[in-house]
């Protein structure tokens, strides 16, 4: 490896443009090395606004390529196994979007040839390094909260309500709500609670989807735009989880809205997104108070990324290429790794066939 780890971007998307890249420009550790997009158009948009790095629309390339050290695949949930499998044989470390695929099958075959092959792997659960999140998870495992009993997340968006493109079938993509943003949910309830073992849960479609935005006609939607579950930990906790895309008044400015609590045997926090660097903590007898989140835990020590510089709700995210970067440079597992990814796939699966067979179902735990 160079002085510097030599980053492939693979999907050019506004994913890939709103965090990913800013995250590489901001550790002066990595670099990026090389951009792959099927679309041309894009890969010449991205020469200008990226600078100097191989472009080309051939991820086998960027496989093959043995100056590059490490991927980041930000393209569609169907895609993501062949890409990630291409690259991991080809010995490069790997992040991926959520969900890992599209189904906990190719999400666990990811997970076992990475171990395998022995590279550093990564699901892109960014939220976890919300500074509201972080200080809450100290909370809860410093005890400040006592034994947790209760978890419950409510993540809703306001969106317009045309075709989601590839996002809406499931062949393309898994599942809808439950994948794209649910999940998210799943894992950092994994995070501070310990693994899910059951699951009962139920998705519904209410928006066909049948309309591009300019009006056009396409096929309906086939996944959900909202999902809710109850599910019991290992623990002996329990969570409730609910997810929608088309909550109206919750738009906020993009951020939509964001509420997860844990209530413990001697307290009880809140993360939002909308206030990501304040949290509210109440105990017995009192009430949530709002508090500005310790200053080390507003980012991770070593993180290049000044807390005071940016929107709140947007550049907590670049720590995720900082973790990724970290892992790389120290030869550790990088967290959360492709295993996390599995584990909270296999959860919304088990969601999924909870809903279809009108029952709770157990969920594996190892892979």
């Amino acid at each position: 490896m160079s002085s510097k780890v030599r980053i492939a971007i693979i999907g050019a998307g506004l994913v890939s443009d709103f965090h990913h890249v800013p995250g590489i420009r901001l550790d002066s550790r990595c670099e990026l090395a090389a951009v792959c997009d099927p679309n041309e158009a894009l890969l010449e948009q991205r020469k200008k606004e990226w600078g100097p790095a191989k472009y080309t629309t051939d991820y086998e390339k960027i496989a093959a390529d043995r100056d590059i050290d490490a991927v980041i695949i930000a393209t569609p949930n169907f895609t993501h196994k062949d890409i990630a499998l291409a690259c991991i044989e080809g010995g490069q470390h790997v992040v991926a979007e959520k969900p890992l695929g599209v189904s906990f099958e190719e999400a666990r075959q990811m997970y076992v040839a990475a171990r395998d092959k022995g590279v550093r792997h990564m699901t892109a659960f960014t939220y976890r390094f919300a500074p509201s999140m972080r200080y809450l998870r100290h909370l809860l495992k410093s005890g400040g909260l006592g034994e947790p009993r209760h978890f419950r997340s409510q993540r809703f968006l306001d969106l317009p309500e045309t075709s989601w493109g590839w996002r809406q079938y499931k062949k393309l993509a898994g599942a809808g709500d439950l994948y794209d943003m649910t999940i998210h949910r799943i894992d950092f309830a994994q995070d501070l609670c310990g693994p899910i073992e059951s699951v009962c849960g139920a998705v519904k479609t209410f928006v066909p989807r049948d309309k591009t935005a300019d009006g056009k006609p396409c096929a309906p939607s086939e996944v959900d735009d909202w999902s809710a579950l109850i599910g019991t930990f290992k623990s002996g906790a329990v969570g409730v989880w609910e997810g929608s895309t088309l909550m109206k008044g919750h738009h906020n400015n993009g951020v939509g809205f964001e509420w997860a609590e844990i209530n413990g045997t001697e307290g009880s926090a809140v993360y939002q997104l909308v206030d990501p660097n304040y949290i509210l903590v109440g105990r017995h007898g009192g009430s949530l108070e709002k508090s500005l989140v310790p200053a080390e835990f507003l980012k991770p020590a070593d993180s290049p990324r000044n807390p005071a510089d940016g929107k709140p709700s947007t550049v907590f995210r670049y720590d995720l290429m900082w973790e990724f970067v970290s892992a790389i440079v120290e030869g550790r597992d990088a967290v959360p790794g492709f295993d996390d990814g599995a584990s909270a796939q296999a959860v919304a699966d088990a969601v999924l066939q909870s809903y279809a067979e009108r029952r709770w179902v157990d969920v594996p735990q190892s892979f």
